[in-house]
C-alpha cells in the first residue's frame, strides 16, 4: 500500500470514468484539506454522483489516481506499476469513508439505533453495549433521542435520513460523502437535514457534498465545484463563485436556479 505525507484528505488525480462508451469522468481533478466541506453542483448527469462513487470505491476508476489521507485507493504501486487490491483490502480502505445516499436504505427489520449499531457491531467487531452506547449518543446528535426503538417505516423521510447521517456517523469516518442528501425529502422536511449537515461542518468533519441546494453551498462550504459533462467547469470560494460565475456555463446554470 502506498502511504506517504500528504497536504489533502482527498485529492483525485486526473480521473476518468467509462460506463462503456459513455465518458463519465474526463480528468476530474480535486483537493480537498481536512476540515474543509466541499460542495459539487451541476445539472443531472454531470457526473457529480459518480464522482463520490469514485472516492468511496463503489465504482472503479478507469485511469487516474484517489488518495484519502496520503494512501492510494484501490490498487497498490510497485516498480511504476499498479496492482488492484483485493477486495477484503477494498472494504478496509472504505471504512474511513461514511457514505449518505439520496434514498435512506435503511435495514426496515431493524430500529434506528439497530441501524446505527450494525456497522460497529460486525465491522469493527464492538462489543454491543459499546455500540448500544455510541449510538445513543449519535441519534441524539441528529435529533432523534426518543426514537431509539422506532423502525424505518415509523419515522418520516427526514428523520430516516437523519438516522442514516448517524449510521455513518457510527463507523467514525476520516471522510464524510453527501450524495444529494435532502433530493427524496418533501420540502418540509430538507431543513431538518441540512441542519444536522451544517452542524456536523461546524464540528469540522471533512465533507465532500453533492446538492441542489444552492443556499447550503453558500453559507457552509469552504470550496464549490461546478461540473458539466464530466468536467470541472469552475471552482472557487462559493459565496464569490455564486455572486460572480466567471465561466458562461456556470452563469447559465446558476441563472436558472437562483
Amino acid at each position: 500500500m502506498e502511504a506517504r505525507s500528504y497536504d489533502f484528505c482527498v485529492e483525485m488525480q486526473n480521473i476518468h470514468k467509462f460506463y462503456g462508451h459513455v465518458h463519465a469522468l474526463k480528468g476530474v481533478d480535486i483537493k480537498v484539506r481536512q476540515g474543509e466541506v466541499c460542495v459539487a453542483i451541476g445539472p443531472s448527469g454531470s457526473g457529480k454522483s459518480t464522482l463520490l462513487r469514485c472516492i468511496n470505491q463503489l465504482e472503479s476508476i478507469s485511469a487516474g489516481r484517489v488518495f484519502l489521507k496520503g494512501e492510494l485507493q484501490g490498487y497498490t504501486e510497485r516498480e511504476g506499476r499498479f496492482h488492484p487490491l483485493s477486495p477484503a483490502q477494498i472494504a478496509a480502505q472504505r471504512r474511513v469513508t461514511g457514505m449518505v445516499f439520496q434514498r435512506f436504505h435503511l435495514f426496515p427489520h431493524m430500529t434506528a439505533i439497530e441501524n446505527v449499531m450494525e456497522g460497529p457491531r460486525h465491522v469493527k467487531g464492538w462489543p454491543r453495549e459499546r455500540s448500544r452506547k455510541k449510538a445513543r449518543e449519535l441519534l441524539t446528535r441528529v435529533g432523534l433521542e426518543g426514537f431509539e426503538n422506532r423502525y424505518p417505516a415509523q419515522l418520516s423521510g427526514g428523520q430516516q435520513q437523519r438516522v442514516a447521517i448517524a449510521r455513518a456517523l457510527a463507523m467514525e469516518p476520516d471522510v464524510m460523502l453527501f450524495d444529494e442528501p435532502t433530493s427524496a425529502l418533501d420540502p418540509e422536511l430538507v431543513g431538518e437535514v441540512l441542519d444536522v449537515i451544517k452542524d456536523l461542518a461546524r464540528s469540522g468533519i471533512t465533507m465532500v457534498v453533492v446538492t441542489h441546494e444552492i443556499g447550503f453551498a453558500r453559507e457552509v462550504g469552504n470550496h464549490l465545484v461546478f461540473m458539466d459533462q464530466g468536467q470541472i467547469v469552475e471552482e472557487g470560494v462559493p459565496r464569490t463563485m455564486l455572486a460572480n460565475p466567471q465561466n458562461p456555463r456556470t452563469a447559465a446554470f446558476l441563472s436558472k436556479v437562483l
